[in-house]
């Protein structure tokens, strides 16, 4: 069975560069990475607002699963991310959409193309409106869905990711891993995936969980993101459905 799968290029270089020469057994090499030129979101925006398309009029329940995914973010570094009700203003835009939204990203209904997001400071988020969504332990309720199901809350936390910043990560257990298995619920931060974030921001100065800090380079704070940044799909293998 194909696995779900963001379809972004797996360029997998953690903080040094590749074709190199070395040989990967003698250096020690992170196995996160980030989009071409670092992009992140500057200094002075460490609170992030977020807004839903009011069109969509999502529920509380699914609302509720993005702001656990962005808490996830949040509690390693020093950003916090709060819901506002300016669509207009939000330095995040979550929108649910269908076929071609106007970014040359289409959608294509059920199956293969799930939700894209930006690359900082771009800040728009994508989803497929035409999915079916698992929210809130529906795994849990109906065997089915073990087999169809994706889990709203581990996409949001992998494509918040990129969101701030980062692309795929060679670990299977990495968030910014590449595929999702139907059924499987993954929302939890690897030790990967901090140490990424927090190359391009540090570490959340109110969090004494972790004893490892990972300081911000110069290079991060120049952002070499496009007008509408590096775009990140996630697809959908052709055995699955979508169902929520």
């Amino acid at each position: 069975m194909i696995k779900p799968r963001c379809g972004n290029p797996d360029i997998v270089n953690g903080t040094t560069s590749m074709n190199s020469g070395k040989s990967p057994a003698m250096h020690k090499v992170a196995h996160f990475s980030f989009f071409e030129g670092r992009p992140r979101w500057p200094p002075s925006k460490t609170n992030l607002k977020y807004a839903f398309l009011p069109e969509n009029q999502l529920t509380d329940t699914v609302k509720a699963a993005f702001g656990r995914a962005f808490d996830k973010w949040s509690e390693v570094t020093p950003l916090s991310f709060r819901e506002t009700g300016s669509y207009r203003t939000a330095d995040i835009r979550i929108e649910f959409l269908v076929g071609d939204h106007g970014d040359g990203n289409p959608f294509d209904g059920p199956m293969k193309i799930l939700a894209h997001a930006f690359s900082p400071p771009t800040g728009f988020f994508h989803l497929d409106g035409e999915e079916n969504w698992v929210v809130d332990g529906e795994f849990l309720k109906e065997p089915l869905l073990r087999i169809s199901g994706v889990d709203l809350e581990s996409v949001a936390v992998h494509e918040i990711g990129h969101l701030l910043g980062l692309d795929h990560s060679s670990k299977k257990e990495a968030i910014m891993f590449p595929t999702l298995s139907a059924g499987a619920r993954k929302v939890e931060l690897s030790s990967d995936d901090i140490e990424g974030v927090q190359m391009l921001y540090g570490s959340n100065p109110n969090n004494n969980g972790s004893s490892t800090v990972f300081t911000p380079t110069q290079e991060n704070e120049i952002s070499g993101a496009s007008t509408f940044g590096s775009l990140v799909s996630l697809v959908i293998g052709f055995f699955l459905a979508f169902v929520l």
